[in-house]
């Protein structure tokens, strides 16, 4: 991948290149385009396809298209592993802006501290400054039958979390939003109503509208489940 993506950028900015292939990645993964096994598509979401590959020869598509598909093979070998936001501190953010991301086996520790005995299940989990989401990648790894939250104000960032998500099956929602001052930028659901993911609006959004747990009796409507009174927060 790290060969693949080295190519391209020298024929292109490769941070660009990099957020890019996680848009094109999105895009491809749409809820639309597999539910309906491409025989339809949504309107908004082919028009941001098409411009994001404007820029690129036809061979470069073909890489770029390699790349999903090595990061779809990482996860049958390792599933749950942050293949993208290793890249990205190595070779895009280089540490800029403190994006060191929390190493995986300290991820595992925090994850496994915030369990006990009976294995959670049904219940939110959020990190409200998730990076690529390597923290709620180690949760559902030990527990996935939950639904998680991530939110990042970086959009490449938010944009990794809802591709590791997505590769690893974990249903849920990424915000790009300013968790602080709750500014809400864009979301995705993933997973939810069916395999693909999903732009939604902020009023769409439960992170954005709803950032408090709710009592075990209501009913969100988006997942179709009675999601839990407990809400863990993992940091």
């Amino acid at each position: 991948m790290a060969k693949d993506l080295e190519t391209l950028g020298r024929s292109h900015d490769l941070s660009k290149v990099f957020n890019d292939l996680l848009t094109l990645g999105i895009c491809s993964f749409h809820r639309t385009n597999i539910l309906s096994e491409l025989r339809e598509s949504d309107p908004v979401n082919e028009a941001l396809y098409m411009q994001t590959i404007n820029p690129y020869k036809i061979a470069e598509l073909e890489t770029m298209a390699l790349i999903l598909g090595q990061l779809q093979l990482n996860v049958l070998d390792n599933p749950y592993s942050d293949l993208l936001g290793e890249y990205f501190m190595l070779e895009i953010s280089k540490g800029h802006n403190g994006q060191y991301f929390t190493p995986e086996h300290v991820c595992d520790m925090m994850a496994l501290l915030q369990m006990d005995d009976t294995q959670p299940q049904r219940q939110r989990v959020l990190d409200p400054a998730c990076g690529s989401g390597r923290m709620l990648l180690a949760f559902a790894k030990h527990s996935p039958d939950n639904y998680f939250f991530g939110a990042d104000n970086s959009n490449t960032c938010a944009k990794m979390a809802v591709l590791n998500f997505f590769l690893n099956g974990i249903r849920g929602e990424v915000a790009w939003m300013d968790s602080l001052r709750m500014e809400y930028y864009g979301g995705w659901r993933i997973n939810t109503e069916g395999l693909g993911i999903v732009p939604i609006e902020k009023e769409q959004s439960f992170i954005w509208s709803a950032p408090l747990p709710k009592p075990a009796t209501d009913t969100d409507k988006g997942l179709h489940v009675s999601l839990p009174k407990q809400q863990l927060t993992l940091f």
